[in-house]
């Protein structure tokens, strides 16, 4: 009995030195994974101090741009619809069918050209027969006059026989007048825009046949206020912008009306389009007339301008990478250019070649902190330099 109890108890204290040693090493382990992961932070930390320290937290991602002196141009802007120097439908002078079109559309012609034929064999048998009948007369008239001179012919049989000869004359070039309308022709030279009728249609005096433009040059009709028009003379470029063709379109002014229409308060003013251009008439255009230039103007972009009312700010970039606000003066604007005339600080200064802020200038305040990108253009043109 003794012996069973005296197992029992050794069998206990065995097991529980076992225990104990089992959570001694998993405290051990637990130690080492603690001590490794503190030697690799400090490890990984001083590896960082060796990189660049990021822009602070507060700084502003923006885009600069330098303030340039150059030409800018105040203009007035206003649009227009193409049209020819002379158009005009051509009929048909006499009744008939057409026989032959001689020109399609789009086809340039000259003047007096021939553009179709009608059916003539009418006129022909027509202008015949007065011609026959006109030399008939003409003979009679040259036989009557010697008998009259002879004294054999009254004054009256040779007043007679003159007058059916004139007549005679006459009804032989009416003839031939009927018969040359046959052929329709070009009044002026031109290109042909629309053709009305086919071959075998019937015609009628009147009857629409073609329509012919000369569209060199073409010209646009335009109403300027009259401030304007007494700094533009004829002669003077003009910039026109075709919305189907999304060029400048080069032209200048043709002539200006010498009066002001009473009801509008502007003057008439004709361009013209140099040269061929691809346009056609009836397109239309958006017009730009320039009124003033400023051959050394301070202009900065668009985008570095921010408006508070009615006043006018933009940011310059300061060597600490902070900016500072100015209130500015504007002056002509063209397209995404804007001059600035002055600043309204007389303490401050904008200068060509000063960087102010064209991308994040409304997010910005007076001594704001920023960080400076690239733009677009200039890091792929690094990439390209890198290349390279």
């Amino acid at each position: 009995m003794k012996t069973a109890r005296s197992s029992t108890c050794f069998a206990m204290g065995f097991l529980l030195m076992a225990l104990a040693g089992c959570a001694g090493s998993e405290g051990a382990g637990k130690q080492s994974g603690s001590a490794a992961t503190t030697a690799a932070a400090a490890q990984g930390g001083s590896s960082r101090r060796g990189v660049s320290d990021p822009p602070t937290a507060d700084a502003v991602a923006v885009r600069a741009a330098p303030v340039r002196r150059e030409p800018l141009s105040s203009l007035y802007s206003t649009s227009a619809s193409l049209r020819a120097d002379r158009r005009a439908t051509i009929t048909a002078r006499t009744r008939g069918v057409i026989r032959k079109l001689l020109v399609e559309e789009g086809d340039t012609v000259a003047e007096s050209q021939e553009l179709a034929a009608l059916e003539n064999d009418e006129q022909r048998i027509a202008l015949s027969r007065a011609v026959t009948t006109r030399d008939t007369l003409l003979r009679d008239l040259e036989r009557s006059r010697n008998l009259h001179e002879e004294g054999l012919v009254s004054d009256e049989d040779f007043e007679d026989v003159r007058r059916r000869s004139q007549d005679a004359m006459q009804g032989a070039a009416l003839a031939e007048l009927e018969l040359s309308r046959t052929m329709i022709r070009a009044p002026f030279a031109g290109v042909i825009v629309r053709r009305y009728l086919d071959v075998g249609a019937t015609v009628a005096d009147g009857s629409e046949v073609y329509d012919l433009a000369d569209l060199s040059p073409l010209y646009a009709d335009v109403e300027v206020p009259e401030r304007h028009v007494i700094s533009l003379a004829p002669g003077q470029a003009v910039r026109l912008i075709a919305d189907a063709l999304d060029r400048v379109i080069p032209a200048v002014i043709e002539r200006i009306a010498p009066a002001v229409d009473p009801e509008t308060g502007t003057v008439k003013v004709t361009l013209a389009i140099e040269g061929t251009a691809n346009v056609r008439p009836g397109a239309f255009v958006r017009v730009n007339i320039v009124v003033e230039t400023h051959q050394d103007a301070l202009v900065v972009p668009r985008l570095a301008l921010v408006a508070e009312g009615t006043r006018w700010y933009l940011f310059r970039l300061e060597d600490d990478n902070t900016v500072h606000r100015l209130e500015v003066t504007l002056g002509f604007e063209e397209g995404d250019r804007v001059e600035v005339l002055r600043v309204v600080s007389e303490d401050e200064d904008l200068s060509p070649g000063t960087q102010v802020i064209v991308s994040g200038a409304p997010a910005l305040t007076d001594g704001a902190p920023v960080n400076v990108v690239a733009s677009p253009d200039e890091d792929s043109d690094g990439d390209s330099s890198a290349a390279l």
